[in-house]
């Protein structure tokens, strides 16, 4: 399979489930949802986007797998390369007519991530990666700028919310963070960091799904991110954890976070 091919196809796949998703937002009146748990919400936007999008790779792509939000596994008995889409990534978002929602598809080849396309419908806003081949937002090669000092650094994050995920170490590790830098759809988000519309991301406890991370981390380590776990391993076998900054400052983010993590649990020795 060729890769300029496939890219070309990713981005063809996310701006049609984009326009079905625009459609909706501009819909009139309330969007129909249905409840996942506890403030984790379907609609039939999310539900038909990934529809298009597989529908379109597989007359493209032949023999592709994928792995997506609403539909779950669905298997090829060829190779080994997977898809992995999020056709809504900020579902809440796009409910409260909040205008920071994306479509996020990746590609995984064995364990390695190798294709990254989020797309913001919004903006008509397309940052998209080849592994190796660096990032782009649209035609626009980029690259992640220079550092901030610690002080003026935006971060965004995903913090567990209700029984979903490990509150208790998040909070901790916002305890440690918060007198250093300055707060601010998880596959957007992460993509921006290696754009520099924020300095980093982090994320621990939230209980971040593949589908949520997987584009968005090929692009920002294609401009240049470091991108690990908490632990600093960039190749974990489950993103439990997720810290997105420039080189300069990922080292010294991540010792700052660790130390968090370890306060809460001496605090929670006898």
């Amino acid at each position: 399979m060729h890769e300029s091919s496939l890219i070309a196809s990713l981005q063809h796949a996310a701006r049609l489930a984009g326009a079905h998703l625009l459609e909706g937002y501009q819909a009139a009146g309330a969007i129909d949802f249905e409840a996942k748990g506890a403030s984790d919400f379907v609609t039939h936007y999310d539900r038909a986007a990934e529809r298009i999008i597989i529908d379109c790779l597989q007359r493209a792509h032949p023999g592709l797998a994928f792995l997506g939000e609403e539909s779950g596994v669905t298997p090829s008995g060829a190779g080994d390369t997977t898809v992995i889409i999020d056709p809504l990534d900020g579902t809440n978002n796009f409910l409260h007519r909040v205008p920071h929602f994306s479509v996020s598809i990746a590609v995984r080849q064995g364990r390695s991530l190798t294709h990254g396309v989020v797309y913001q419908p919004l903006l008509d806003e397309m940052l998209w990666a080849v592994a190796g081949e660096g990032a782009y937002r649209n035609e626009q090669r980029f690259a992640v700028p220079p550092a901030r000092a610690l002080h003026e650094m935006l971060i965004a994050t995903c913090l567990p919310y209700h029984d979903k995920g490990d509150c208790p170490t998040s909070l901790a590790q916002l305890t440690a963070l918060m007198p250093r830098v300055a707060p601010g759809s998880a596959a957007l988000e992460v993509a921006y960091a290696g754009l520099g519309r924020f300095d980093a991301f982090w994320s621990q406890g939230a209980r971040l799904e593949l589908w949520d991370v997987a584009a968005g981390i090929v692009i920002a380590r294609e401009a240049g991110c470091t991108v690990t776990d908490i632990a600093g391993d960039s190749t974990p076998d489950e993103w439990a954890s997720l810290l997105v900054a420039h080189p300069e400052r990922h080292g010294e983010l991540l010792e700052i976070l660790s130390a968090g993590g370890l306060s809460r649990t001496c605090a929670a020795s006898p």
